[in-house]
């Protein structure tokens, strides 16, 4: 999670009415000047209390305001490096940025023809049917996810879904070794440090199912070895993954 993707999903999570979606909404329509500010620049900014900023950096998951304050300075400072998803050369003409995309499109479905095992889809499809509950960390909302959360659901299966870091972990404390967990650690700038969740999932002793270089260590099955650090290709293989788990498992279960 980078404190860009950290903003974005709060302020899409929380209602309209919620003093910490203003905080959010201020901080991301002027990001230099609150890069630049104090705390109480900040709440100045967002026309908000120090402790309305203080939480709202608390639902986001920092320790303190330094924290956050220090790496939205530096995501301003360097945005040529947050949310690329190709190289900069490869962006210097709307035609590259097409050819790159088509390129990694068609690199994408080469490693899903290759590389996906569709025994091991079905094995898996078998395995959230008879989990306990099953549950999603990503660092954004995934329309592939809500389509196998919607089959989840309609075969009474329990499950969640969870993009902010707090979320991830406050629920990864209550799982246990029937739980599933689907990760999806690709990021194009990390800068958060995860390792609590996946500790915590793993005291639980819940199966951790997905993909991630960093934290590749915790899983109990990696979907595919795709090159994470290719953004663009990583996620259309794991949209194209989930949705075709989605598709098995509304044909086996869901009559």
């Amino acid at each position: 999670m980078n404190v860009f993707q950290n903003l974005v999903e709060l302020y899409n999570h929380l209602s309209f009415e919620s003093t910490y979606r203003n905080v959010c909404k201020g901080i991301l329509e002027n990001l230099k000047d609150a890069s630049e500010g104090t705390v109480y620049d900040i709440a100045e900014l967002t026309n908000s209390s120090r402790t309305t900023v203080w939480r709202m950096v608390q639902k986001m998951g920092y320790q303190n305001f330094s924290d956050f304050h220090h790496e939205l300075k530096r995501a301003v400072k360097q945005y040529t490096y947050y949310n690329r998803l190709l190289p900069v050369e490869q962006c210097h003409s709307a035609d590259l940025v097409k050819e790159a995309l088509l390129q990694q499109t068609m690199q994408a479905y080469e490693e899903m023809r290759d590389e996906v095992d569709t025994d091991e889809v079905e094995q898996i499809a078998e395995e959230l049917f008879h989990a306990e509950r099953t549950v999603f960390y990503t660092p954004h909302k995934c329309s592939a996810v809500l389509s196998l959360q919607q089959n989840l659901a309609m075969s009474g299966r329990e499950t969640a879904y969870y993009c902010l870091f707090p979320d991830m972990l406050e629920d990864s404390r209550h799982l246990t070794d029937k739980s599933i967990v689907i990760v999806n650690m690709i990021e194009h700038a990390e800068t958060m440090d995860m390792e609590p969740v996946f500790e915590s999932m793993k005291m639980q002793q819940a199966k951790i199912y997905g993909i991630s270089d960093k934290y590749e260590k915790y899983l109990d099955r990696k979907l595919f070895t795709s090159d994470t650090k290719r953004v663009v290709r990583g996620v259309m293989l794991f949209d194209m993954y989930i949705l075709m788990l989605s598709e098995v498992y509304r044909m086996k279960y869901i009559r």
